[in-house]
This record gives C-alpha cells, structure tokens and sequence, in this order.
C-alpha cells in the first residue's frame, strides 16, 4: 500500500496542489491531509486566501477515493481529510477530541496561545485480512515557535494513550507543529517507529517557507513492514509530503 501525508495550507498554492495530487493519485492508495476547508464560512485573517470548498475540490478529482472529514469547530476553520482507495473495507471512521474541547478557542495573549480545540481523526480499515487503523493530527499552533509547552505535552499524551489502546497495524499522520528534539515527539515515538528519524529526514518544509525544519511526521506501529519512505520534493504547500509503502 502507498499513502501520501500533507499539510495543504488551505490550498493556497491550488493549481500546482491538483496537479500534483491528481497525478500521484493512480499509484496511491491513501491520503492524509492536514488543514483542509469543507463549506468553511469563516476564515481566519492569518491563514490568507485559502480554498473554503478544498474537501470538495479534494473528493472532485479522486473520483475513485472515498473521503472522509473532520474538524474541531462547527463553523469549519479547517480540518482534516482522509481519502482512501473505495476498493478497501472501511470498518469504522471516528473524530476524538484531543485538547481541550470541540468549539473551542484560546487567547492569543496567553503564553501557551493555541488557535483552537484539537481533534484526532481515526479510519479503520481491512485489507488482506489484516486490521490498520489510520490516525490523522494536526497538532497545536503556537505563536512562539515549535518547542515543547504543557498543553502540547498532555496533547500528545492523550493521543498516545488512544494508540496504546488500538489494538490493529497503526499509522500516525501528522503536522504535529513542533521539532524532533522535543518531549512532545518522544512520547508519540515510544515503541514505535518515528520514520522521519528512521530515514535522517533534515526537512519537511518546502521552499515556500524558505525555513528548513522538520515539523510533519509518520509513526507507525513495530508490525507496519515500511518498504519506502522519503520526502517528495514538490513545491504544492509550505509543507513537502511524506510517502510511504508498507505492508
């Protein structure tokens, strides 16, 4: 199986993102993507022109994927998508509250300011008799960088503790938001396989940003056999995409 992994940033870089996506799409199998908009009627000023209809642009040009939704705020200020191949057995979609509740927001004059209420998209699915659950996050953004606080530390620990309960194959997709170094990585990576360390990823970051860092992740499960990973060199978002081909 192949799965791709991408923040879109809100699809401001549109054209070149469809390509792209339509023309990997004939040899991928799953999506996860990070900051997608579904009939979005407020935008926030920092984020600039963003795509408010992505999902269905998304779903437009992947006839053959199933896609799935989910976000942490009614009113749709950008959530998460998981499209996946319609010839595999979806078992059950789920979209948990992570940190602190759903409709939520913080002042941004707190310290440990983080723009809204966080969420963990989950897709179960079969495929060859085995059992893989697809775990999808974006975690918290804060204003003063990408290093650990207490909030992204209990962010991260709650999400552990949803993969220590997943007994199938998993697999965690994510712009996580902070640097490998960071206590808030290290309890993700716990008995697992962190393959951005794994394969000595320097960078997730795209010229766009023009700021080399590692901000976007793939964890999998010890029993997830990992056949290729690495990092697309395409210019789609301020974020590169991860591939990955496991069994």
């Amino acid at each position: 199986m192949k799965l791709i992994n991408l923040n879109l940033q809100g699809g401001v870089v549109y054209e070149p993102l469809m390509e792209f996506i339509k023309k990997i799409s004939l040899d991928t199998d799953i999506f996860c993507f990070q900051e997608v908009f579904h009939t979005a009627t407020v935008i926030r000023p920092i984020l600039g022109n963003v795509r408010p209809n992505l999902f269905s642009e998304l779903q437009n040009i992947l006839s053959d994927f199933n896609g799935y939704y989910a976000a942490p705020l009614e009113n749709d200020v950008g959530g998460m998508a998981i499209f996946i191949k319609k010839s595999f057995s979806i078992n059950k979609t789920d979209n948990l509250v992570i940190f602190s509740e759903m409709n939520t927001t913080e002042d941004e004059n707190d310290e440990s300011y983080f723009s809204m209420g966080r969420n963990l998209q989950v897709l179960e699915f079969n495929h060859l008799g085995n059992i893989y659950t697809i775990f999808n996050f974006h975690g918290m953004w804060i204003a003063k960088g990408k290093l650990d606080t207490p909030k992204r530390i209990l962010q991260s620990e709650k999400v552990k503790e949803i993969l220590d309960k997943t007994k199938s194959a998993k697999i965690l997709c994510t712009d996580l938001n902070v640097t490998p170094n960071t206590k808030s990585l290290a309890i993700l990576a716990e008995g697992n396989k962190d393959l951005i360390k794994e394969y000595k990823v320097e960078s997730t970051r795209s010229l766009l940003k023009n700021r080399p860092e590692v901000v976007d992740y793939i964890i999998v499960s010890l029993e997830i056999e990992v056949k290729n990973f690495k990092v697309l060199q395409e210019e789609v978002s301020d974020h590169l995409p991860l591939f990955l081909e496991f069994n």
